[in-house]
């Protein structure tokens, strides 16, 4: 990453908190004036696509010798191995149910009161989960942002430079989370420990195809299990957190030539 790489990296990060923040301002202005639920959803789900869309203002300045088809290519065709995308969601989805059953047993619950999602939401979550988040962050975060650091860092620090950035991205939303003094502390905390851990999961496996799809992949599955089982938030993501931690830490310690030494694989005219 030369002087250049690093000024663009960080007006990147800067452009796309300012951005969000103005969106995010603009949907809370369209829920105060009672637009139709249905527009509500799309604007949060715009929100979302921050990330890409600052990709998409600034392409010319971060790839001046790259056309849009290109970074789309280079992205999206180079093949994953299906054993990764049935490992991350074998993974992820054991942290999703240890934090249940730990949520269950903390709290002294019996099991047959656990309540799940309701069959008629699962696909309207499904679907928002898809075209928010999931696809609409991961071509800034990963296939830009994580791309551009590890050309300098090795890839546990670049996925934690990555997950703190795209951690407190999510600050404003954290403040309108209906959580206030230590609760909202809590929540923070733990957020941000399940966000940082979590990048440096998804950088293990997105260095492992060089395809950004494993990464929105992972991405939905993070969302969408949350909401499977229905809990109050706050403890869920204290557990969900300590899920990912306890991961993260057993995935570095059984990939460390793939996590803690210099990639090059991203030393191309493109990146």
């Amino acid at each position: 990453m030369d002087k250049a790489e690093a000024k663009n990296l960080k007006i990147y990060f800067i452009f796309t908190y300012l951005v969000f923040w103005l969106l995010l301002g603009l949907t809370g202005f369209l829920i105060s004036i009672e637009v139709p639920v249905l527009a509500q959803s799309i604007i949060k789900n715009v929100c979302a696509w921050t990330p890409t869309f600052v990709i998409l203002l600034m392409f010319k300045k971060l790839y001046p010798n790259t056309t849009i088809k290109q970074y789309m290519k280079l992205h999206f065709t180079k093949k994953i191995k299906p054993r990764d995308f049935l490992s991350s969601f074998l993974l992820q989805a054991a942290v999703a149910a240890a934090a249940v059953i730990a949520f269950f047993i903390v709290n002294n619950k019996p099991f047959s009161t656990m309540t799940f999602i309701a069959s008629s939401s699962i696909i309207p979550v499904l679907i928002m989960d898809l075209t928010s988040g999931a696809l609409g962050e991961e071509l800034g975060w990963r296939g830009y942002a994580l791309n551009i650091l590890q050309k300098k860092y090795v890839p546990l620090t670049a996925g934690v430079i990555v997950g703190v950035v795209w951690g407190l991205w999510h600050l404003p939303l954290m403040i309108l989370s209906g959580y206030s003094g230590l609760e909202l502390v809590y929540y923070m905390v733990a957020f941000m420990t399940a966000v940082v851990s979590f990048s440096v999961i998804m950088t293990f496996f997105y260095n492992k195809s060089k395809n950004i799809l494993i990464a929105m992949w992972m991405h939905f599955l993070f969302n969408f299990l949350l909401k499977i089982v229905i809990i109050d938030l706050l403890p869920l993501i204290i557990f969900i957190a300590a899920g990912y931690l306890i991961l993260v830490i057993l995935v570095v310690a059984f990939n460390k030539n793939e996590l803690l030494e210099r990639n090059t694989i991203w030393s191309t005219p493109l990146m």
